[in-house]
């Protein structure tokens, strides 16, 4: 077993996790020169030899290391014990280091990734700027395939192609398929600077793409986390990975600045 005790433990400490206690017994038992019988000086030896890990007397540690009666106890050499120890903690200093490598290596991928994601969601975010000249709600999407490539673009074009369909996710998936000439987008992503609507998430879920990443959430109609959470369905056949709050701050600045334009436009007229 592994033993984990503070320095400076007494033997009545120990004994709180009886399997510390008896693990420190039959070390001490291990190293006596008669291990079935060890004496005050067997005691002493160990102590001695502990260092300040352990803090008791000889006669607490005898009275701790009675055993019953015929008890097999295997013989080992203090070396020997000192030797398996090292051996441990070399394995321990050896985990430690690997895992320091690997969360080194997380934390590389991860940098990779949403390095990743900030360029194609600037991609999407150039999108939705052409929504933003032409009138519409500025909102852009792109498509990427597994080789990192956009094969999908698309913004929102609901008022000008009197199309209630016409949102940026829908334009891009349609756009993604015809120029692949696939209605399934298996091992794609999706980028898109506004939190998905319901009909979208489903358009999303519908053509198997492999992961959805977006910006800004939609507290009105979002449906991935905001009003409905289309992503969480387990029973759905099909599931999607999903990246939220990628450049958030860039995609709601343009979704702001939209709304205060499109307020200052309705007042002049109104006026």
């Amino acid at each position: 077993m592994k033993l984990s005790i503070r320095r400076g433990s007494s033997l009545a400490s120990l004994s709180k996790s009886p399997e510390h206690l008896r693990t420190v017994v039959d070390a001490f038992r291990a190293t006596a020169r008669d291990p079935l019988d060890p004496d005050e000086e067997d005691a002493k030896k160990f102590l001695v030899e502990a260092g300040s890990w352990i803090t008791d007397s000889a006669q607490n540690l005898l009275d701790a290391s009675v055993s019953p009666p015929n008890e097999h106890v295997n013989k080992f050499s203090l070396s020997e014990l000192t030797s398996a120890v090292e051996v441990f903690r070399e394995e321990i200093r050896q985990k430690r280091k690997q895992q320091a490598l690997s969360r080194e290596e997380e934390v590389r991928l991860s940098r990779i990734d949403r390095s990743r994601d900030e360029y194609f969601m600037r991609e999407a975010l150039a999108e939705a700027e052409k929504a933003h000249q032409a009138g519409e709600v500025p909102v852009g999407a792109v498509v990427v395939d597994k080789e990192g490539r956009i094969i999908g673009r698309g913004h929102n074009l609901v008022v000008a192609g009197h199309d209630p369909s016409g949102h940026a996710e829908i334009i891009a998936l349609r756009n993604a398929s015809q120029n692949i000439k696939n209605y399934r987008l298996d091992n794609c992503a999706i980028y898109v600077t506004l939190e998905p609507c319901s009909m979208c998430s489903g358009a999303i879920i519908g053509a198997r793409l492999t992961r959805l990443v977006y910006g800004a959430k939609d507290p009105k109609a979002g449906a991935v986390e905001s009003v409905f959470k289309l992503f969480d369905e387990r029973r759905v056949n099909h599931h999607t990975d999903v990246t939220a709050g990628v450049l958030e701050e860039d995609c709601l600045r343009m979704l702001r600045s939209f709304f205060v334009e499109l307020r200052k436009s309705r007042g002049k007229s109104n006026g």
